[in-house]
């Protein structure tokens, strides 16, 4: 099964997103996870569903980069696809992002037909056209 798990704390780009995935193509399973401290929790659990997992950077408690860092420092990031995905568009927060793991960094759309479009593009190329390391052979 193959899963996108959004970890946003702001209930109105949830909504946005969830409406988003429904218009899409390839219409994914998604998950919602409202803290980047739920993302380390998952982390730990063994899951047999590929996932990509879309981390907003400007989160309270502990922001993507921190959850990004945890999860480097305890080789977790290893066998996941974390995609930053944030309204930020600062050079030092890309670059920082890639230091720490970070598979790709996506800027939140400004609709809801770019968003959809975006949500096709990364369901097609984690899912589709991507080896993911944990598939079966």
């Amino acid at each position: 099964m193959n899963e996108i798990v959004l970890i946003e704390d702001d209930p109105d780009d949830i909504y946005l997103f969830r409406q988003a995935c429904a218009q899409s193509r390839s219409t994914p399973s998604v998950k919602v996870l409202q803290s980047a401290k739920e993302l380390i929790h998952e982390a730990k659990e063994p899951s047999n569903t590929n996932r990509v997992y879309l981390l907003d950077l400007n989160m309270p408690e502990m922001s993507g980069l921190e959850a990004l860092d945890h999860l480097q420092k305890n080789a977790q990031l290893n066998e996941m696809i974390v995609v930053c995905y944030s309204t930020s568009d600062s050079p030092s927060d890309i670059r920082q992002a890639y230091e720490l793991g970070a598979k790709s960094f996506l800027s939140k759309p400004n609709s809801i037909s770019e968003l959809t479009e975006m949500i096709n593009t990364i369901t097609h190329y984690w899912f589709h056209y991507n080896k993911i390391g944990n598939a079966e052979v």
